[in-house]
């Protein structure tokens, strides 16, 4: 992904500034005056406030900065360039730019699994699946259990330089990329159904709707392809420069993006808003921060998080964008690092957002227990080691019972060789002949008394020869 030229990276520092500066005063942006107060806006500061002290100073505040981690290769000075929830577990999956994924479990970020998936390339998309995750490269698709064991990899000729991927259905994955083919794989066979030309402009993003599979490319245009013959039915123009990131909920898509101007590529201060339904552009929402990545909170039917470069991060409401009392600014403590991924939880409640230094930042909301999905199955991890109970060898009075026996797979009593052992079938005793002599016949049933030959509960031993 490309990021705008210097100069833009300047001027979004002074507007960073004026927004810090503007926690008392008034600001003018884009001849719009704002009023942003303290309440409104979260500085790196929080991040470090007790739950005490953040429900006093920040009451009503949404979402606060609780955990901060290095992520695991991050020391040869690779970045986290995926961050991914996991629908199924609550588990947060990491990839950086030197092929290693590291999975952290809970909102504590307790390290889970780590594993490398390729010797040098970055980790572009991670997507967890039911029995796995499905981690992709520039050229190679790779499937791990979420214990890190590998399962399968795939690679081909038309793997040149992918970018994304999809699973539109549950046995059919969609890959795009920087190249003029995408790729049909059937997960049940491993193999290529089908290769879809889609251009030199290739696809950057993959989007899944009710209706259509959504393809953003690099130059700004969105095509909705037909999921069963992924012929393309509609196209929008979103930006006039680049595609930075766009999200769909419901029938709405948003976008956000670059636009062409004389010193060459500049941040869309823009969110290009359309309905689905009509295939139409509706008033785009402007933003305080410059947009590089967003997403739709998916408890929420309209509310949709956007990120600045910077670590700057902006609730906005789609429906309601003019009201200024529903407009909440964050900063992520980057330390001044760039926001390279970001991605929201199923519940809404957990935002990671992952840096160019190898960090992630999880970002929580304000409920007790915070949980990525509703209904997160059990997460497997290792058998604890049973701790045996020392005894002291001259204590006569500890019954020998607690110490407990373990099999070497040695030679047992029991185990009698093959050749001095048999099966046998136990014959049925024959019947007391006292017994026969005072039978009555009733018809084809006979009945005698019981001779009581044995005592109460005594069984009669067999032999057999």
């Amino acid at each position: 992904m490309e990021f705008p030229a210097a100069n833009e990276y300047n001027t979004t520092v002074q507007q960073t500034d004026m927004v810090n500066c503007s926690l008392q005063e008034n600001i003018l942006w884009n001849n719009t005056e704002y009023n942003i107060s303290a309440e409104n806006f979260i500085s790196a500061d929080s991040s470090v406030l007790n739950d005490e002290q953040f429900s006093a100073q920040f009451a009503g505040v949404e979402y606060r900065e609780t955990q901060t981690v290095v992520t695991d290769g991050s020391g040869n000075g690779f970045g986290v360039s995926t961050v991914s929830f996991d629908t199924v577990e609550e588990i947060v999956w990491t990839g950086n730019q030197g092929g290693h994924i590291t999975s952290y479990y809970g909102p504590m970020l307790q390290k889970y699994t780590s594993f490398h998936v390729h010797p040098k390339h970055e980790v572009r998309q991670i997507r967890p699946l039911g029995n796995g995750i499905l981690a992709l490269t520039q050229n190679h698709l790779r499937f791990q259990s979420r214990r890190g064991l590998p399962v399968y990899s795939y690679t081909s000729v038309n793997m040149v330089d992918m970018q994304c991927l999809l699973c539109y259905s549950s046995t059919s994955l969609l890959m795009g990329g920087h190249q003029e083919k995408m790729i049909d794989l059937d997960l049940n066979t491993i193999k290529e159904k089908r290769s879809i030309e889609i251009g030199e402009n290739g696809c950057a993003m993959l989007k899944q709707h009710n209706r259509y599979i959504c393809a953003g490319n690099a130059f700004g245009r969105i095509e909705f392809k037909d999921p069963n013959t992924l012929n393309t039915e509609h196209t929008l123009d979103t930006h006039s420069g680049s595609l930075s990131d766009f999200d769909i909920q419901g029938n709405y898509l948003v976008t956000c993006g670059f636009s062409n101007s004389r010193q060459g590529l500049s941040v869309d201060k823009f969110l290009m808003v359309y309905d689905l339904r009509q295939m139409k552009a509706i008033n785009p929402l402007q933003t305080l921060i410059y947009p590089l990545l967003l997403k739709f909170l998916p408890s929420y039917s309209s509310r949709v998080a956007i990120v600045s470069p910077l670590g700057q991060m902006q609730v906005i409401d789609t429906i309601y964008a003019n009201t200024q009392s529903l407009t909440c600014l964050y900063q992520v403590a980057t330390g001044g690092a760039m926001i390279s991924s970001f991605d929201v939880s199923s519940t809404s409640q957990a935002l990671c957002f992952g840096d160019s230094v190898g960090s992630i930042h999880l970002m929580t909301s304000s409920v007790t227990d915070p949980q990525f999905n509703t209904y997160s199955r059990p997460t497997e991890f290792v058998d604890s080691e049973e701790i045996v109970q020392s005894m002291d060898i001259n204590d006569v009075n500890s019954p020998l019972s607690t110490m407990p026996i373990i099999y070497n797979a040695g030679t047992l009593l029991s185990d009698w060789p093959e050749e001095y052992s048999r099966k046998i079938y136990r014959k049925t005793p024959a019947i007391d002949g006292e017994i026969l002599k005072m039978m009555k016949m009733q018809g084809s049933i006979g009945y005698a008394p019981n001779p009581r030959p044995h005592r109460r509960r005594q069984k009669k031993q067999i032999l057999s020869s």
